[in-house]
């Protein structure tokens, strides 16, 4: 299955395995991992579409290999991931897989560097799609939830940061990312643009900055259609002290809207993010929110996403996880509904050993806005396997 996404997608899995030939190979050895998982589940309306009698039993099966380099100044690191999953009745097989390659260096005590490269392909709204906590906004393009629409996202990104002084510091990053649509129903958008800001210790707990970023939303398939977004803001983080963590930025975004056969249009909300989590010896905790201005299948929206995630320890090999988030996805241009999305989770995981962990989860979404889609209730159990030495 690699071989066959490897040569579906050669050019960027050869730049991919360039940045990792880069490394001189006398600096440090190459460590290499794989993770595997399976599981068997079940959901009552898996890609969220519209109809009844959509319930169905499935297999899933994924890899996750991954080679990483570090060096007494950096880390480099190439992943990529397979996953299949068979569905027992009425939908066949849906396939979600990608590849990644990331480089962080400090050149000198002063100044890092960054660099990153990232391909996925995944099907918008299928029934895996839940909120592992990884990251703090669930992405799901909500506008094009209950299409089975298969998505191609492409992405480059880099930056920097300067210790300025003992107390000041200097970042700026940029990046470019294209989404691409295999069927009709979803807009391809192509996002170019970058930030810079600067952040103040005020103490050796709290950090306080300003920054701010421009991007460009195009869109290749329609003709005058774009977006030019300009987002000042404020930031602030903090260390309560040594189990919870503040973070938060608040500014303005104004969005220049370019409208095939209309007059341009100005527009200007806030936008912004917040997360307050809580690391301890047993417990892990993490409430998050954030506001802005992005493309979507449907054209530039505006999308709020807020939720949170908790996992607990309950003995040395079991533990409890749970998490949910909420988004809402409003179009700047008025040619859509506004769409709202919600997914929870809930689960057991079991450390067998050192290389397996067994686990259950229960699951809850559903959609609203736009066509009558009923919820999606499912559950699973899984086993992941770590190969002998990778942990």
């Amino acid at each position: 299955m690699i071989a066959r996404l490897a040569l579906h997608h050669r050019a960027s899995l050869v730049v991919l395995a360039g940045l990792l030939a880069a490394v001189p190979a006398a600096a440090a050895p190459v460590e290499a991992s794989v993770e595997l998982s399976t599981r068997l589940g079940y959901d009552l309306n898996p890609f969220l579409t519209t109809g009844n009698d959509l319930a169905s039993p499935y297999v899933e099966s994924s890899i996750e290999p991954k080679l990483t380099k570090r060096t007494e100044k950096g880390e480099m690191s190439v992943s990529g991931h397979f996953t299949r999953t068979a569905y027992l009745e009425k939908y066949g097989k849906s396939d979600d897989y990608g590849a990644e390659a990331s480089v962080q260096q400090r050149v000198t005590p002063k100044l890092s560097v960054f660099a990153a490269l990232h391909y996925d392909s995944s099907v918008i709204g299928q029934g895996n799609d839940d909120v592992t906590g990884s990251s703090p906004l669930d992405n799901t393009d909500v506008n094009l939830i209950g299409l089975r629409q298969r998505t191609d996202t492409y992405s480059a990104s880099g930056g920097w940061q300067y210790q300025v002084g003992p107390k000041d510091t200097v970042s700026a990053d940029g990046g470019y990312t294209a989404t691409r649509y295999r069927d009709a129903g979803g807009t391809d958008s192509n996002s170019v643009g970058g930030r810079i800001g600067w952040q103040h210790a005020v103490s050796e707990r709290t950090k306080v900055g300003v920054s701010g970023a421009v991007y460009r939303i195009d869109y290749p398939d329609t003709a005058n259609l774009s977006t030019l977004i300009m987002e000042p803001r404020v930031t602030f983080s903090t260390k309560l002290n040594a189990a919870w963590t503040f973070d938060a930025s608040l500014g303005v975004s104004f969005s220049e809207l370019t409208l095939p056969l209309q007059p341009d249009r100005s527009t200007k909300g806030l936008s912004g993010s917040a997360s307050l989590c809580h690391k301890g010896s047993r417990d892990d905790f993490c409430l998050f929110a954030n506001r802005s201005v992005s493309a979507s299948g449907l054209g530039t929206v505006e999308r709020t996403s807020a939720g949170g995630n908790y996992s607990r320890k309950l003995t040395e090999r079991l533990g409890f996880a749970m998490g949910g988030t909420y988004s809402r996805s409003e179009a700047q241009g008025g040619i859509s509904d506004t769409r709202q999305y919600v997914s929870t989770h809930a689960g057991f995981e079991w450390r067998a050993s050192r290389q397996i962990i067994i686990g259950t989860e229960a699951r809850y979404r559903d959609v609203f806005g736009g066509p009558p889609i009923k919820a999606d209730l499912g559950g699973e159990i899984y086993m992941n396997v770590a190969l002998p030495g990778t942990r």
